[in-house]
């Protein structure tokens, strides 16, 4: 608003010094001014446009009658579960909410129509929660979506959102064309190509991921040409995922003089040799090998940057085949070479773009880190079934006591445990509760409190009455922790009474 920052300009030079601050028209017809700008009436003044601000603006007119919402399909829960729900919106345990929501829809609850707005508000921040709000929310929450632009990410697609609507609103009609028509979503990101700037390019090349087949390449080929780097690297991110695509064999065709594997003798162990690629000429530049890839960093050199970034385009299906050894094998043998870095990060890497679970598992065993830095924010535990995962989680759990001892190790064991998707298996489960237990006997300690009630949350529902036993409630922050538990069983336990 000019007027009110013509006031503050006034303010701070003196308003003998600047011309006359000019209230709206609106405002100018109720007060009275006397030519005068003496402090008293300029403070009057700057007072009364204060509260003008604040009063807000008169709303456009809607000549279009509003459409009713359809019936809502299921009860509502019950007085009880709404409180819970106030009370996680408004702050208490706000972590219990997505589990909450959907129990609820699960069991054919919807939330209370009232608080919809706040959920939907609360949505809008934290896409975590957006699928358990538009299942418990119901055809109502469907409704208010088309009444607010900023819970576009509710709204049922209308052919109109393609056309005019404003990026995100597209972004959610290209992710419900691309679902169920996948050809149609790529024709469509062709034919406004050429006049979307670049943020929106990069996005509508990253809702290609769902679906994602050969019949993507030829389109993401013509992409790799794309002036923009973000672009270029969510093309070549998807091209990386198509074992079929020329993209790919260039790749392979550049990664395989760079690896021979030498069979171990009675004396010696088996080996990998590495050739470290040259210069990247033009057409490696056009398929996204920039040695400046990950910034300026100190850990890899120009040419292993490269090595990563070739390997990780590479079907690891490959080196199996070329070698004649399984993966376990081929990890094993590169563990004295001195670029074992670089190749088990691009390894790593391919791991996670063609969710190879006998790779992972191998790169998961292998003495030789990635570096993590520079690989997708996934861990290579996400690949493998929930069991395995589950009892190296456990072996982990079992090994540390959950004690702080190696920092880094730590904070890997913490995370890889808190983004275990859904409860834990009951193995897993009790052995983190153990664990949590005899880590609180004198109070939770300080490198725990950002994680306990995470790893509650994580516990199987049919576990909480017995998770809310044998805790020293007398010591720094347990009470709090157990209040957690508490409120966790009776919130879950609340919506199935309601059957």
């Amino acid at each position: 608003m000019n007027a009110w920052k013509d006031f503050v300009t006034s303010a701070l030079i003196g308003t003998e010094k600047g011309a006359q601050a000019v209230l709206p028209g609106s405002l100018e017809a109720i007060i009275s001014r006397d030519g005068k700008q003496d402090e008293t009436s300029f403070l009057t003044q700057a007072g009364a446009l204060a509260l003008w601000k604040k009063a807000g603006w008169k709303p456009a007119a809607d000549t279009k009658a509003p459409v009713v919402a359809e019936p809502e399909q299921g009860r509502s829960v019950s007085g009880m579960s709404a409180g819970h729900l106030r009370a996680m919106l408004g702050g208490r345990f706000p972590r219990i909410l997505p589990e909450w929501l959907a129990e609820a829809s699960r069991l054919g609850l919807r939330v209370p129509p009232e608080l919809l707005p706040t959920l939907l508000d609360r949505a809008r921040q934290d896409r975590a929660l957006r699928a358990g709000v538009l299942a418990a929310g119901g055809s109502r929450a469907q409704w208010l979506s088309a009444h607010n632009p900023d819970w576009v990410f509710a709204s049922r697609e209308e052919p109109e959102m393609w056309e005019n609507g404003t990026r995100e609103q597209r972004v959610v009609a290209l992710r419900a064309v691309r679902c169920a028509q996948p050809a149609e979503a790529r024709t469509r990101i062709e034919s406004a190509w050429k006049t979307e700037p670049a943020d929106t390019r990069a996005a509508f090349i990253a809702e290609l991921a769902a679906n994602l087949s050969n019949e993507d390449s030829n389109f993401l080929e013509t992409a790799l040409d794309d002036k923009s780097k973000e672009v270029r690297r969510a093309v070549v991110d998807l091209l990386a995922r198509l074992p079929e695509s020329p993209f790919t064999g260039r790749m392979i065709a550049r990664a395989k003089p760079m690896l021979a594997f030498k069979v171990g003798g009675l004396l010696s162990r088996a080996s990998l040799d590495v050739t470290l690629p040259g210069e990247p000429d033009a057409a490696a530049k056009r398929d996204g090998l920039d040695p400046k890839a990950f910034g300026q960093q100190k850990k890899l050199g120009d040419k292993a940057v490269l090595l990563v970034l070739i390997l990780s385009a590479v079907p690891l299906r490959v080196w199996t085949d070329a070698f004649q050894q399984p993966p376990a094998a081929l990890v094993k043998a590169l563990e004295k070479n001195e670029f074992a870095g670089a190749i088990v990060t691009g390894w790593t890497w391919a791991a996670l773009r063609q969710r190879d679970i006998a790779w992972a598992e191998a790169l998961l065993d292998c003495a030789v880190p990635p570096h993590d830095e520079f690989l997708p924010k996934e861990n290579l535990l996400a690949l493998l079934p929930e069991d395995a995962r589950a009892k190296r989680l456990a072996a982990g759990v079992r090994a540390t006591g959950l004690k702080k001892a190696d920092a880094e190790a730590w904070r890997s064991l913490a995370s890889e445990l808190d983004s275990f998707a859904g409860s834990w298996p009951p193995m897993l489960a009790c052995e983190v509760l153990s664990a949590l237990r005899h880590a609180c006997a004198d109070g939770i300690p300080w490198h725990l409190r950002a994680n306990a009630e995470g790893f509650i949350s994580h516990l199987p529902a049919s576990m909480l009455p017995d998770a809310l036993k044998s805790w020293p409630t007398d010591k720094e922050g347990v009470a709090a922790l157990v209040e957690y538990i508490a409120f966790r069983h009776e919130s879950l336990t609340a919506l199935s009474q309601t059957q």
